[in-house]
């Protein structure tokens, strides 16, 4: 199945998954007690260490990128199924 142009929509300006933060009590909750949790655990790491840290979760995120990207692009097409599929139902059913 073609997705480039799904993926050109997921990665345009802005992108889709920093257009609005979630708006959810909980996920800033986890964000901040991540961020505090983080920092305490730097603070008692030896300078080589800290950087190995920082190598191995940017190599996280990035991989992270592409995980949420292919959601993205799977749960778009999907959507775009569902509502294909409605129209085709409407019309083999007679509905206008």
């Amino acid at each position: 199945m073609k997705t480039d142009a799904i993926k050109r929509l997921f990665t345009g300006k802005p992108l889709p998954c920093e257009a609005a933060a979630p708006k959810d009590k909980r996920y800033w909750e986890l964000l901040k007690e991540s961020h505090q949790r983080s920092e305490r655990f730097m603070d008692r790491l030896s300078p080589e260490d800290k950087e190995e840290l920082e190598c191995i979760q940017e190599c996280r995120q990035e991989a992270a990128q592409y995980e949420i990207e292919e959601a993205f692009i799977q749960g778009y097409s999907l959507g775009v199924r569902s509502t294909a599929e409605s129209f085709l139902l409407e019309e083999d059913h007679g509905v206008s």
